[in-house]
């Protein structure tokens, strides 16, 4: 069927146990690594169920996950998307991968919150309604990425305008509106000197506008605290969303969802990615020939039902759901992942949310309570 989570079948039948295996070993590491560290041996992940069902969901990691090692290199050093168009499903995270993948820098200024523009084909459109920002190479040395924007022609949350979104702006494809998202903290307009290796995990939303921090890893207190923990989709991780009015207290009303959405790994809790959320259709290619970067089409319902072919944007939460106003029934996704956690289940951080093609540490199980053409109805 078509829609834009891939990952999400409406049946159980292919979860696959490969994905555990890669866990697995990427929990060795981590458990070796706390041995180093401080003597103390940490187990991470599920309960190692290959059930597909919510009943194998893993538990919410506690404060004594331990934290990734600095190893001096830059972060993310990874962007997968889902599709991605004629840019394909791996992104450039240097202006030396950027070039080589058809990326062309801006004649812009480097902006000091994101850094310097780059745009696919070297130019503003429809079908690559995306720039990616990189620091400046400095001395035959690449710039690393810095930030990533996102337009959005048509429709979007115009009560956002000035905290998430940019003032109306125009292209040859029309009119449209950006969000943007910072990766880095340090000087991103420096000439003189590479940017510094080892730099932390960032999520900066609107830099210029909300400046709103993402925390980076799911025992976060204020994860805890100022979101709502959402469902784990196999390739993507728990889901994490805030509402600008009842902030973990979603209204359910399309324009106040904030519109970038962190996503979790489900056994060490640490950030596996983004995504941007549109609460219209963007998508102006058909499987398989995607012609921009939003995924698949043509997006996720707004009705809680498999029934029409689609995935409903509900599957990314975990009951109590019923969201309205969005402009024709549908909404559109954007992923960007800092890990291959998606697609690859030989990946080390292939995210198999315990064997669950979608999981709620609440017990709510999207496949079954939601008309779904491959289970019975509930009686």
């Amino acid at each position: 069927m078509s829609n834009s989570y891939g990952s999400i079948p409406t049946s159980s039948s292919n979860a696959g146990a490969s994905g555990e295996e890669g866990k697995s070993s990427k929990n060795t590491i981590f458990a070796a690594l706390g041995v180093i560290a401080v003597g103390l041996f940490f187990f991470l992940g599920g309960n190692g169920s290959s059930e597909e069902t919510v009943t194998g969901a893993p538990s919410a990691p506690g404060t004594d996950v331990v934290s990734a090692v600095p190893d001096a290199k830059h972060w993310p050093g990874v962007l997968q998307k889902i599709g991605g168009g004629a840019a394909g499903n791996m992104f450039p995270t240097t202006t030396a991968e950027a070039s080589n993948q058809g990326w062309m820098k801006s004649d812009e200024a480097c902006d000091s919150l994101l850094g310097e523009a780059w745009l696919f084909g070297g130019e503003l459109a429809i079908n690559s309604p995306v720039t990616m920002y990189f620091t400046p190479e400095v001395g035959g040395v690449a710039g690393v990425v810095s930030g990533i924007e996102v337009d959005y022609y048509g429709s979007m949350q115009e009560n956002l305008i000035g905290t998430y979104f940019s003032e109306e702006r125009t292209s040859s494809d029309g009119t449209y509106h950006s969000l943007a998202v910072a990766l880095r903290s340090d000087d991103l307009c420096d000439t003189a000197n590479p940017a510094t290796p080892g730099n932390a995990e960032y999520i900066a939303i609107s830099p210029s506008m909300a400046n709103q921090i993402v925390p980076t890893h799911e025992d976060s207190p204020e994860l805890q605290s100022d979101y709502k923990e959402g469902s784990c989709l196999q390739g993507m991780g728990y889901h994490w969303f805030q509402d600008v009015v009842g902030g973990p207290e979603l209204t359910y009303e399309a324009d106040t969802v904030v519109p970038v959405v962190p996503m979790y790994d489900s056994e060490d809790g640490t950030l596996n990615g983004i995504f941007f959320m549109a609460t219209n259709a963007k998508q102006t290619g058909s499987k398989p020939n995607f012609e921009n970067f939003w995924d698949a089409d043509p997006g996720l319902s707004q009705a809680n039902t498999f029934m029409d072919g689609t995935n409903p944007f509900c599957a990314n939460l975990c009951g109590g759901c019923q969201f309205t106003g969005s402009e024709d029934g549908m909404f559109a996704t954007m992923h960007w992942f800092f890990k291959v956690t998606y697609g690859n289940k030989e990946s080390p951080d292939y995210e198999a949310c315990g064997g669950a093609i979608t999981a709620c540490r609440n017990g709510f199980n999207v496949l079954m309570e939601y008309p779904n053409p491959n289970y019975p109805p509930k009686n």
